[in-house]
């Protein structure tokens, strides 16, 4: 019987010790994300999307430059990526108030909001001190979290922040009874199956290129090969099969014993395009958007342009915008107004105000001509009938109360609502 390590030495020599396959490794989730491409790629795209074309304040001009200064646009959308990859993100207010971070902002004594930090759910946890009044709406909440901070190069630290200073983005919805934290808004990471689904496209990856390797498979059939073996005559086997190997590579032809026999198999390589292609439907699927906007290609099929799946994604991105970033804007606004130092500067317009988010997609040139046609025409049919209404009896006071109610011509609306204090107090 033929020695099997013998054949081994023969063939493949000292390559035998490295054949060992190389895995793709198992990396955690934020290893991952840590790495870039593909991983950040499905985390980061959704929060970008949803500030790329900034935020519109209507109501109070100053807030505008207040959210610039302090980058608030950018916090919001990393507090929104740590929540997609961990279940929540948190924004400690640095502000300057009188107190310290453990204890409730003072509203009343805020001078000025310095920074927005960023945290990770990871980052956060509840203390024991929470509220337990059952008579209010915040019965049973954490009162005071504790951040830890991990500055590369320096030794971690944590402190403690009170609930008023802290601006959440919850994570996706999660049942009660698997919240481990305790800490209400925390929830599941949104990435959790996309990183799954990415590592079969990677495995995927890795075998299409283990079978492009193999495609060509030399087969040398040697005249007495077994005999040699038993033999022990590997080294001149394998100095026999490297020569040819070699004058093939530099010749692309060999030439052998007429008892020898020498070809080169090719493997089918079919349907490993395809294949690859569900795994990126496959990676889209769960991530939530287009594979055109995942992996960068055009839409495929005939006169296929790809709008219908954009529609969609902007469709998400905004859904999304309204549940995670929505309320921790309107909660930074109404910080920002309550500020002192920003009494008397610029033009506030009362208590009344308002977000409002630019399309994701701008409109062409011909789609803002037309919808400038249909709102003139609309607002020419509205003053048509308001005019036919004074003409039957309508007062002009009347009329004139409307158009402003309704902010036409120009005319700003009265003021209503709570003080930037009190809203910021509420929420």
């Amino acid at each position: 019987m033929m020695n099997q390590d013998g054949y081994l030495s023969a063939v493949l020599g000292q390559a035998m010790f490295g054949a060992a396959t190389a895995g793709l490794g198992t990396l955690d989730d934020l290893a991952m994300y840590a790495e870039g491409g593909l991983p950040a790629r499905v985390v980061d795209i959704i929060p970008d999307t949803a500030v790329s074309r900034g935020v519109e304040i209507t109501g109070d001009d100053r807030v505008r430059g207040e959210l610039d200064r302090l980058k608030a646009l950018p916090a919001l959308a990393d507090a929104w990526r740590w929540a997609r990859l961990t279940g929540g993100g948190a924004i400690v207010v640095i502000a300057k108030d009188g107190r310290a971070l453990r204890e409730p902002l003072n509203l009343d004594g805020l001078d000025r909001l310095e920074e927005l930090k960023v945290f990770t759910l990871d980052d956060v946890s509840a203390t024991e001190k929470r509220y337990s009044d059952p008579n209010e709406a915040n019965f049973g909440m954490p009162e005071l979290y504790r951040v830890r901070t991990q500055t590369p190069g320096a030794v971690a630290a944590e402190f403690f922040v009170h609930e008023s200073r802290l601006i959440e983005v919850p994570g996706d919805p999660l049942p009660a009874k698997l919240n481990r934290k305790g800490i209400p808004w925390a929830g599941r990471p949104a990435v959790t199956r996309v990183f799954r689904a990415i590592r079969r496209y990677g495995e995927g990856l890795h075998w299409a290129l283990r079978l492009l390797e193999k495609k060509q498979q030399a087969v040398h059939k040697m005249k007495g090969l077994a005999e040699a073996i038993e033999a022990e005559m590997e080294a001149a086997i394998r100095k026999r099969v490297e020569m040819v190997d070699a004058v093939r590579n530099a010749l692309n032809g060999v030439a052998v014993d007429s008892e020898d026999d020498y070809q080169v198999l090719s493997s089918d390589m079919g349907g490993v395009k395809d294949t690859l292609a569900e795994f990126q439907i496959a990676v889209a699927a769960e991530a939530g958007a287009p594979v055109t906007q995942i992996f960068g290609r055009s839409a495929a099929g005939l006169n296929a342009t790809g709008d219908g799946d954009l529609e969609g994604f902007y469709n998400t991105v905004a859904m999304g915008r309204a549940a995670k970033v929505n309320p921790a804007l309107e909660r930074l606004i109404s910080l920002i107004r309550a500020q002192r130092s920003l009494a008397g500067s610029g033009e506030g317009q009362g208590e009344a105000w308002s977000i409002t988010w630019p399309a994701l997609k701008p409109p062409t040139a011909k789609e803002d001509a037309d919808i400038r046609k249909a709102n003139a025409e609309a607002q020419a049919r509205e003053m048509d009938a308001l005019g036919a209404a004074v003409d039957n009896g309508l007062s002009t006071d009347e009329a004139y109360r409307y158009m402003k109610q309704e902010g036409l011509y120009g005319l700003i609306p009265d003021a209503g609502g709570e003080s930037a204090t009190s809203y910021a107090a509420a929420t």
